[in-house]
């Protein structure tokens, strides 16, 4: 989040520095903390270098006028971030108050190839409805969990109508579909899908251990409100399950309102990470232990075509590789085919959710869609796509 501090049209490089140097910087931070000014330009005569280091000396030649002391520039974990924005002649600076991005979950400290993101992968769970069941899990429901096909009521009616009207035809894909405590992703890379699935089980608010926000090393901030800030992170984390809670309301669930007498099964994970790369595995693990989050996981290597699943329902979600160089789409075709091939024969009572990243792709993996979306996966446009497999 940015905070804007001056906002002016400027002439010239000098005009620009006569602006920025008097404005009162021992007012927003003071010279011990370090800084660094990122600055871009759009239609102007002044080019983004140019605007950078004129920011700089008169940010730095205000603190001395001021102090007699200067800040210090560290392009790699700077504590204040100063953001400009020239476009034309109007300039825009800002203070950064958040750091690094809240997408950022904190987590991920093994990477992999083209990683999904961490807020991608938790909107994405969304629409498959685990989140909807782990709601219900933290309010300690006691009825069973369905994922609803339909948005309206009357095409829900309609729906369930024409479902209680041809029981015999066991082909027809169901309006409802029951959410249970097993989430898969047998291509699960460094676990980013698995690992947000676990946190939104344990109703864990991303980055609540988050012990810098840039916000914190400005003088804008009174220390009341810093305070303030500890009294909210202390009330989210008073709202999470403990794993212990966790393990004892999936149990209750599965024995109290499923009917299914399964021994031991509390004792289990109900998120299961599976890729046929072993240092993939291993990130995973990782990254899973860096977010609190392993006993929740249980992690094999294996290739997606071996798959067996145990559980009658369940939801798998996946994010195959895209293809995005020239040929690879072609050959990739193959790899979403089997995909396809494999859910349909060993998920059969699943809902699968696959990341295509394009049409042609999901088109490949030769299953009928009941519903797309497009998103973002960075720049790249992709298909969000649930298969029902019955």
């Amino acid at each position: 989040m940015l905070c804007e501090i001056l906002e002016t049209e400027v002439e010239s490089v000098e005009d620009l520095y006569r602006q920025v140097e008097r404005l009162n910087w021992t007012a927003f931070f003071s010279p011990d903390k370090t800084f660094i000014v990122t600055a871009t330009a759009t239609d102007s005569v002044i080019r983004a270098p140019a605007l950078t280091l004129k920011l700089k000396d008169a940010l730095v030649d205000s603190f001395r006028k001021r102090t007699g002391e200067r800040p210090s520039v560290d392009k790699i974990a700077p504590q204040v971030r100063v953001i400009a924005r020239l476009h034309r002649r109007k300039l825009s600076v800002s203070l950064d108050t958040t750091g690094n991005p809240l997408s950022q979950r904190g987590y991920r400290v093994a990477g992999g190839d083209a990683p999904l993101s961490e807020l991608l992968a938790a909107g994405l769970l969304r629409m498959t409805g685990w989140s909807q069941f782990c709601r219900a899990i933290h309010s300690g429901a006691g009825k069973k969990v369905f994922f609803s096909r339909v948005q309206d009521s009357t095409a829900k009616k309609s729906a369930e109508a024409s479902d209680d009207s041809s029981q015999a035809n066991s082909r027809r894909i169901p309006a409802q579909i029951l959410l249970t405590p097993d989430l898969l992703d047998p291509m699960c890379g460094t676990g980013t899908f698995a690992i947000e699935a676990a946190l939104q089980l344990l109703n864990r608010r991303p980055q609540i251990e988050r012990k810098f926000f840039a916000y914190t090393a400005l003088n804008v901030f009174p220390e009341t409100s810093l305070r303030q800030s500890e009294g909210v992170r202390r009330q989210i984390r008073s709202m999470e399950l403990s794993l212990v809670e966790v393990f004892d309301r999936l149990e209750k669930y599965r024995v109290g309102v499923l009917n299914r007498e399964e021994a031991g099964k509390g004792l289990q994970p109900p998120i299961h990470c599976r890729d046929y790369d072993a240092l993939a595995i291993s990130s995973a693990k990782r990254n899973a232990e860096a977010a609190g989050v392993s006993k929740l996981l249980n992690f094999e290597v294996g290739d997606v075509s071996r798959l067996k699943i145990a559980s009658p329902e369940g939801i798998v979600v996946m994010n195959p590789p895209y293809g995005v160089r020239l040929g690879e789409e072609e050959e990739l075709r193959t790899v979403y085919k089997g995909i396809g091939d494999t859910l349909k024969k060993n998920c059969r009572g699943w809902q699968a959710w696959i990341l295509a990243g394009s049409d042609q792709l999901a088109g490949s993996v030769g299953l009928r869609a009941t519903r797309r979306k497009k998103v973002f996966n960075g720049g790249l446009e992709c298909t969000w796509s649930q298969y029902v497999l019955f």
